[in-house]
């Protein structure tokens, strides 16, 4: 189904406002140009041309963490941006081959925190000295979010680290091939990949999804319509069924229940 278009909105200093309480700016058409401040500020940290504009003492996509970053043998195995979203922040973060990581909902120093574990080596915001390919990546995944949130992308073309076991990878991988505006069960996704009695652990792997958005957990429901479960973020059931819901309405998804 067709998206919904974006118009122009000039209530800059609002969405600011929102952000740096963590609230989601308004919702509706005019989002896309009701985000273009907060936007363009994540293009100037990962190196994109465009200027930083918006409110006065708006908080940056690069901010510091209030916790030291721990890095291993000198050197960070990944970098984040803190990017606007219909319902507040996420992050994007990135390595020597791609993404690694999409958060919907944690807090910085936490996502930080549980990405370096999970990579093994140090987690830092983007910033000068990290690595041109991964500003390059950086700088493609905030203008691919900012078209996708404006419902101007149906699909990502970005290169991806999925870390994951052979069987996370499976479900994946085949979630990635489920288009924009569609849903499936996940009963029909376990026998599309041939295990039909596993809807279960089809939605423990959804559940692990490193890289939402990109791979679009959000497209796979429950087979009497309902929304199921959302592993996107560290946010309450709550909120992530929420931001769930708010994804497949920007895609002109609306579900019976």
């Amino acid at each position: 189904m067709k998206a919904r278009s974006a118009q122009d909105g000039p209530r800059d200093a609002d969405v600011e406002r929102r952000l740096q309480a963590g609230d989601p700016p308004p919702a509706g058409p005019a989002l896309a140009a009701e985000l273009a401040a907060a936007l363009a500020r994540t293009r100037t940290a990962v190196g994109a041309s465009t200027p930083q504009r918006g409110a006065a003492g708006a908080p940056s996509v690069s901010a510091p963490l209030r916790r030291r970053p721990v890095i291993r043998d000198g050197q960070p195995v990944a970098a984040f941006i803190r990017h606007p979203a219909p319902w507040g922040l996420l992050h994007v973060a990135v390595g020597e081959r791609g993404l690694v990581a999409i958060e919907l909902a944690a807090e910085t120093d936490d996502f930080a925190a549980e990405l370096a574990q999970r990579l093994g080596g140090g987690v830092v915001p983007a910033g000068p000295g990290i690595p041109q390919p991964w500003r390059e990546t950086l700088s493609a995944a905030a203008r691919q979010l900012e078209e996708y949130f404006a419902g101007r992308r149906p699909a990502f073309s970005l290169p991806v680290d999925l870390r994951a076991s052979p069987w996370d990878r499976l479900v994946l991988d085949a979630t990635r091939r489920v288009s924009y505006g569609e849903v499936m069960s996940y009963g029909e996704l376990a026998r599309a990949i041939g295990r039909p009695r596993a809807a279960r652990a089809v939605g423990g792997a959804l559940g692990r999804n490193p890289i939402p958005l990109v791979i679009p957990c959000h497209r796979i429901v429950a087979a009497d319509g309902r929304l199921g479960g959302y592993g996107g973020g560290h946010g309450t059931r709550a909120r992530m069924l929420d931001v769930k819901r708010s994804l497949l309405a920007l895609e002109g998804v609306r579900l019976a229940r």
